[in-house]
C-alpha cells in the first residue's frame, strides 16, 4: 500500500529511521525493538485517512522532524503537506493540512522554519515559495523562487532566520526576513486557483502522472538550457546589438524586490 509514514523509533528523535519511499504511510521503527518477525519492525503508521484507500497514486516526496521531534510534517506529490503528531497511535489522522502550493512536476521537498519550528515551507511547480505559519494553517507568505518554474529543496539555518533555495534555475538562492512593512501577498489567490485547476485536471485522468510528468519537465528545462548556451555562444543566435540589449544575468539576479517582500540576499 503507497502513502503510508513508517517511523523506526530510537532512544531520542534523531535516533529515528522513517521510512516513506514510494508509500503513502508514515512507518515508525524503534531501533532498539527491532523485531523482523514481528511486524516487520514497525512501531507505528500514519496516513492521512482519506488517502488510505484512495485510487490516486499520492506518495511522500518529503519528510521531516520539527525541532524536537514531537512533530512530523510530509509533503505528497500531487497533494498537501500533512502535520502529524510524532506521540500520537498507530493509525492517527494528521494535526494540520497546508494547502496552495503545487508538488507535481519534480520531487518536492519540505521543511519547517523557525528555531521552534513556527512555520512551514515549500517549493512548488509554479517557481513560487509558500511560507504558511504552522498553528493557523495560514499562508503568510510567498515569493518567487525560481524562474525556471519550480522550487524543489528548502533548507533554514539552524540557529539564523536565513533560507537557502534551489530549484531548476542556476542559481542557489538566499533569503532573508529584512521587510519593514506587513506583506500583501499580491497575486497569490490567482496563483492557488492556477495550481488547484491544474491538478483537478490532472486527476481527471485517472493515471499515474507523476512519473511521466516529471520527465516532461526536465526535458523542456533541458531543452532550455541547451538553447540559452547556444544563444551564448560568439556568432551564433543574436547579434551584437541583441546582445547589448539582452539583460545578463547578473542584471535579473539584482532585480529590485518590492518593500514587503522577503529579500533575496545577493551572493
Amino acid at each position: 500500500m503507497k502513502g503510508w509514514l513508517t517511523i523506526k523509533e530510537g532512544s531520542g528523535f534523531r535516533e529515528g529511521v522513517v521510512n516513506y519511499v514510494k508509500r503513502r504511510e508514515r512507518l515508525i521503527y524503534d531501533q532498539r525493538k527491532i523485531d523482523e518477525n514481528e511486524n516487520n519492525g514497525v512501531l507505528k503508521k500514519f496516513c492521512p485517512h482519506h488517502l488510505v484507500n484512495s485510487e490516486s497514486k499520492a506518495n511522500i516526496t518529503c519528510l521531516v522532524y520539527s525541532h524536537d521531534g514531537t512533530e512530523l510534517l510530509a509533503s505528497y506529490n500531487d497533494e498537501d503537506i500533512y502535520l502529524f503528531n510524532s506521540s500520537h497511535s498507530d493509525g492517527a489522522q494528521y494535526v494540520k493540512r497546508y494547502k496552495g502550493h503545487r508538488n507535481n512536476a519534480t520531487v518536492k521537498g519540505v521543511n519547517f522554519y523557525g528555531p521552534k519550528s513556527e512555520f512551514v515551507v515549500s517549493g512548488s511547480d509554479c517557481g513560487h515559495i509558500f511560507l504558511w505559519e504552522k498553528a493557523s494553517c495560514q499562508i503568510v507568505q510567498f515569493m518567487e523562487g525560481d524562474k525556471g518554474g519550480v522550487v524543489n529543496c528548502l533548507e533554514p539555518h539552524p540557529h539564523l532566520p536565513v533560507l537557502a533555495t534551489s530549484g531548476l534555475d542556476h542559481d542557489v538562492k538566499i533569503w532573508a526576513p529584512t521587510a519593514e512593512t506587513s506583506t500583501e501577498l499580491t497575486g497569490l489567490k490567482d496563483v492557488i486557483k492556477k495550481n488547484k485547476r491544474e491538478r483537478d485536471e490532472d486527476s481527471l485522468h485517472h493515471t499515474d502522472l507523476f512519473d511521466s510528468h516529471m520527465l516532461w519537465f526536465l526535458m523542456h528545462h533541458l531543452r532550455q538550457r541547451r538553447h540559452h548556451r547556444r544563444w551564448r555562444e560568439p556568432g551564433v543566435g543574436a547579434t551584437d546589438a541583441d546582445s547589448d540589449e539582452s539583460p545578463s544575468s547578473s542584471d535579473t539576479s539584482d532585480e529590485e524586490e518590492g518593500p514587503d517582500r522577503v529579500q533575496c540576499m545577493p551572493s
